[in-house]
């Protein structure tokens, strides 16, 4: 009957609460926003249980923003506050153009509530430049449009059950906001202040008041030093499962023999610090066993340290070793011995490491599933040959610049290896189409591949994989220079794909883009920059074919016309981004077609000088312009 409102008479407060927390746990935020648009019973309730927020923080209002977050949301649980991101950038984006329109509060928690005006002088970028520590009364423009400790005063008395909180690049932060949250904060368990320049008080505090802190994040944290550190982790190291702590020059290993004495439960470890020596590894790795992943980056320390991490952390599942020059084949000699357990293994520009280290560690770890090599150039075809022989459970494989590494590794790992489900190469000049052959032959799992410059990969490898590789979902072949048509066309016949980069591979014309866009129907993702010969053929075959696609790429592409374009957006509907700078043959009518025909359009990047006045207006928001001025 109209204007009986029955849903609300019949609906008890605790299934409404529950039908609040489910849509919450299982929909996006705009549909927990919807139900807070059907009455005021039901915003009310939203209001008393909405439980997380992203908050953008750089912005003249930034700290009243936060007030009335706190007042009309008591009950979050989970606040998130990003300080590269401007209110008034917030409010401009293409999600927030409706919202705009009706004037809403500029931060995303909810539409409800009163209908405020807030200030659209543009201070983004601004805030990115550094503060002095515990300096909030600076007479520094951009200190004041950002974040203070005043917002996050308020946000600590009006959300006393907050559990996790991020502060990324919020710089105007000092220990005053940290004391407070460990005031009031009691329950906090999660903690990240990403480029925050805070100093050791407030550290401290945290460590004092916040006893359940079980994840820190210190990412690119200054103004403090190891007393900071200490203090916090001597206060709560009981409970810290996870610490993060990358390029802090104030880091010594007096923080990291503070870790080992009291974080006997740490069980993620990442560390950045050209001044860690082995001494501060050896201390974590004696005190904290139960670790499970570590990544490290110590320049000053070597295969003493690694010693110990395979000695004492029997329970280490993944292993990243980043940038080493000290450590050698007998490091991951002792890591092979003592973790069994290991399933991801990365190394990165570890210079020293042959073919012996892969050696132990594909005959001890049974288990390994994700193995990555980037520019270890000692490594050689027998490395790889080790892990197809030894490792039947690989999943991922990703070779980055190894250019000792030849096709017959690839013959191994074919037959040994039959789960792998993703395949990345990147810069491996000596593979050809026998390696990618022998993997197709033998890994049908495979669901990911991605080269890039594989200068001497053509048609016969995609036949093969078209042939055998039927659950192929995502392809890659960045600068492939051998791939034309007729491996393009097998592949649209044989693999159903949903992405596929072929930027850079001249000798696709519009009909290997004809096949694809008539083989696979569910594609969404498609990057053709610098294809120099197709044109507006490809783009209406697309149009018409892929009418799921929501991401195109198509830069460099001087055949491309304003007609093309226009046959693309009559079919694809659901286009969120579009890349087209440097299309000499493209001008403002066509940018304008797309911005006219994408209602979904979230991005698009072109040059400035090709977008009309109106177009500028009516979509401004999701304009990306190409620097030229460089």
């Amino acid at each position: 009957m109209r204007g009986a409102d029955l849903i609300n008479l019949l609906l008890p407060d605790e299934i409404l609460d529950e039908v609040l927390r489910r849509v919450a746990v299982s929909g996006a935020k705009r549909d927990l926003d919807a139900c807070a648009l059907v009455c005021r019973r039901w915003r009310r309730h939203d209001r008393a249980t909405r439980r997380s927020a992203k908050l953008a923080a750089s912005g003249a209002r930034a700290d009243e923003v936060l007030r009335l977050v706190a007042e009309r949301f008591p009950a979050l649980v989970e606040v998130s506050v990003d300080e590269r991101i401007s209110v008034e950038a917030a409010a401009a984006g293409p999600s927030c153009a409706a919202a705009r329109s009706r004037r809403r509060p500029m931060y995303d928690v909810s539409p409800s509530g009163r209908r405020r005006r807030m200030s659209r002088s543009s201070n983004f970028g601004a805030h990115m430049s550094p503060f002095p520590l515990d300096q909030p009364g600076s007479d520094n423009e951009t200190e004041r449009t950002c974040l203070t400790d005043v917002g996050l005063t308020s946000l600590a008395r009006g959300c006393k059950g907050l559990e996790k909180l991020s502060l990324v690049w919020c710089s105007s932060i000092t220990s005053t906001g940290l004391v407070r949250i460990s005031e009031n904060c009691k329950n906090l368990s999660s903690l990240d202040l990403q480029a925050c320049y805070i100093g050791d008080p407030g550290l401290i505090a945290i460590g004092e008041g916040c006893k359940l802190l079980r994840n820190l994040n210190l990412r690119f944290v200054e103004g403090t030093s190891d007393e900071g550190l200490i203090g916090l982790i001597k206060n709560c190291g009981q409970s810290l499962v996870s610490l993060g702590v990358a390029t802090c020059a104030w880091m010594t290993d007096a923080s990291l023999h503070a870790v080992g004495s009291h974080c006997p439960n740490l069980e993620f470890l990442s560390l950045e610090s050209d001044h860690i020596k082995n001494e501060g590894v050896v201390s974590v790795a004696k005190g904290c066993r139960l670790l499970k992943t570590l990544k490290l980056q110590c320049m000053g320390a070597g295969d003493e340290a690694l010693d110990a991490i395979g000695l004492f952390c029997s329970f280490l599942e993944s292993l990243s070793l980043n940038n080493f020059e000290k450590f050698t084949d007998r490091s991951l000699s002792s890591i092979a011995k003592g973790c069994k357990n290991l399933t991801d293994l990365i190394l990165n520009d570890c210079h020293l490491l042959t073919d012996r280290s892969l050696e132990f560690v594909a005959r001890s770890c049974k288990k390994l599933a994700r193995l990555k090599i980037n520019g270890c150039q000692n490594m050689e075809t027998a490395a790889l040959e080790h892990i197809g022989r030894w490792c039947p459970g690989l999943l991922e494989l990703s070779l980055i610049y190894c250019p000792r590494i030849q096709d017959s590794a690839f013959l191994e790992v074919g037959r040994g290896c039959s789960l792998l489900r993703s395949l990345y190469l990147v810069d491996c000049s000596r593979i050809s189409d026998d390696a990618l052959c022998y993997i197709a032959q033998g890994c049908k799992n495979l669901t990911e591949l991605s080269i890039r410059r594989g200068y001497e990969i053509g048609d016969k490898a995609l036949i093969s994989f078209a042939e055998n590789c039927k659950s192929l979902r995502e392809l890659t072949l960045q600068f492939c220079e051998r791939v034309s048509d007729a491996g393009l066309t097998a592949i649209a016949e044989g693999c159903p794909l949903r992405k596929l980069n072929l930027c850079g591979c001249q000798l696709i014309t519009d009909n290997g883009l004809t096949a694809i866009a008539r083989g696979c129907p569910d594609l969404v993702y498609l990057d053709i920059s610098v294809l120099w010969s197709i044109g507006d053929m490809a783009l209406a075959e697309i149009g018409e074919g892929c009418s799921q696609l929501k991401d195109i790429a198509l830069s460099h592409c001087p055949e491309v016309t304003d007609v093309g374009l226009g046959h693309l957006v009559r079919g694809c509907l659901p286009l969120q981004s579009c890349q087209m700078v440097y299309c000499r043959r493209v001008s403002s009518t066509g940018i304008a077609t797309i911005v006219s025909g994408c209602p979904k359009l979230k991005k698009l990047l072109v040059e400035e000088w090709k977008v009309s006045e109106r177009t500028r207006r009516r979509a401004g928001s999701v304009l990306s312009f190409l620097c030229t001025g460089l």
